[in-house]
This record gives C-alpha cells, sequence and structure tokens, in this order.
C-alpha cells in the first residue's frame, strides 16, 4: 500500500511542480522506465535519493516518507482553499497601492512615520539577527534513553533511538547529530543499515516512545 500510495503522490507532486517522467528522471539521473514503475507503484526509489526527489519536487523528506498521510493533506477542502487564500494575497500584496494626492501637512506626517517605522525595522532586524546568532551558538544536548527495533513501512526493519534534548535544536545541530549517531554505530552489529533517531522534550515522552514527528534517519551505508 505504501508503494502504491508513494506512486499516487508522486505523479501528483510531479505533474504540479510542471515535470515530465523524462525530465524528472534526467534530474535524478536515473531511466524514465524507473520513475514510471515508482509512480505504478511497482517499485520505490533508492533511500538515498529521497532528499533530491524532495528538492525537485518542493516538499519535505517527511512528506514523502509518509504518502498517506501526505495525500489526505492535499485531498483535504480546507488545506486547498488556505493554499489558494495564501495565492491570492500575494497577489494583492504584489498589485501595489495606488497614489493618491495628499494635502501637503499630511505629506509631512507620512514622512515623519515612515522614518519611524523605518527605525524601528532596522532595530527589529538586528534584534532577529541577534536572536538567530545565539540560538545558533547554543549547542543541545541529546541524552540517550532507550532503543528498539521497528517495522518501518517504507524501510523495513529499522533500529530506532529515543533522546532527550535540553536546547534549542535547529536543522544543523540535528545534522550534526545525526553525523555522530553514524559515526558510532555499526551495521553488523544491529543487524540493519536504518536508523531512526527520536528527539523528545522530556524522559517521560522518550520512555513511553509517543509519537512524534521530530526525528531524522541515518543510513549506516549506500546499499
Amino acid at each position: 500500500m505504501q508503494k502504491e500510495a508513494f506512486g499516487k503522490l508522486l505523479v501528483i507532486l510531479r505533474k504540479k511542480n510542471g515535470l515530465s517522467q523524462k525530465e524528472l528522471a534526467e534530474r535524478l539521473s536515473v531511466s524514465t522506465s524507473a520513475v514510471s514503475k515508482w509512480e505504478n507503484g511497482k517499485n520505490l526509489p533508492d533511500m538515498m535519493m529521497l532528499s533530491s526527489i524532495a528538492d525537485i519536487l518542493q516538499v519535505s523528506c517527511d512528506e514523502l516518507h509518509n504518502p498517506e498521510k501526505t495525500l489526505e493533506k492535499l485531498d483535504n477542502p480546507e488545506f486547498q482553499k488556505r493554499n489558494v487564500e495564501e495565492r491570492d494575497k500575494e497577489n494583492t500584496d504584489n498589485t501595489g497601492e495606488n497614489e493618491k494626492t495628499e494635502p501637503e501637512p499630511q505629506k509631512k506626517n507620512y514622512g515623519r512615520i515612515a522614518r519611524m517605522s523605518f527605525l524601528i525595522g532596522i532595530l527589529a532586524i538586528a534584534a532577529g539577527m541577534f536572536l538567530i546568532y545565539m540560538a545558533g551558538h547554543r549547542k543541545p544536548a541529546f541524552q540517550q534513553i532507550g532503543t528498539r527495533y521497528i517495522d518501518d513501512p517504507l524501510w523495513g526493519r529499522v533500529y530506532e533511538i529515543a533522546y532527550v534534548v535540553d536546547g534549542e535544536m535547529t536543522n544543523d545541530s540535528i545534522n550534526v547529530h545525526l553525523d555522530e549517531v553514524r559515526a558510532t554505530l555499526n551495521q553488523e552489529v544491529i543487524d540493519t543499515n536504518i536508523v531512526k533517531t527520536t528527539y523528545y522534550d522530556n524522559k517521560e515522552d522518550a520512555t513511553a516512545w509517543k509519537e512524534t514527528d521530530v526525528g531524522g534517519y541515518v543510513f549506516l551505508s549506500g546499499e
């Protein structure tokens, strides 16, 4: 079922991005036949190719990894309505405002307001850059709580590790941690080449293996 759902999602996303099977195949350096088999639910792409497919189709790896949930979201009328409203808002913002002739005193007031707004904007940008800098330089601590084997619907037998994270997590800090996990695990010891890391805010949730979307996958080999 996962193969069929992935194939259906791939067709929708490919067409949404205006790509033919041949164009998608060329960008992924695979044959058109391979893309056709993915879309027909006969095969799944190589796990190492998932990130490239996500980048080309402008979605996340999690959305590709959970095709059934992503299809449900795409079929949701509220989701489609929200997308239309966002596009309409963007079009409205891009049209610009018609210029109006104002009395001289009002123009002077608008000039002062514009200067104040500019200064406030500069201060807000500076504050935002400072916060980003501080967040990026605070290294989180990862405490391993438990491990288990799961039957992943897309990747099969997977070794899962639960961590409690102390500190702010960013994409960079998660990627660094995934590299550390890859360096410390041995494929022959854990008897699988796929590892899933799951991150929690507290030990109780980690011990109970509560469902969470925060995590990542580590592939110990390219096989």
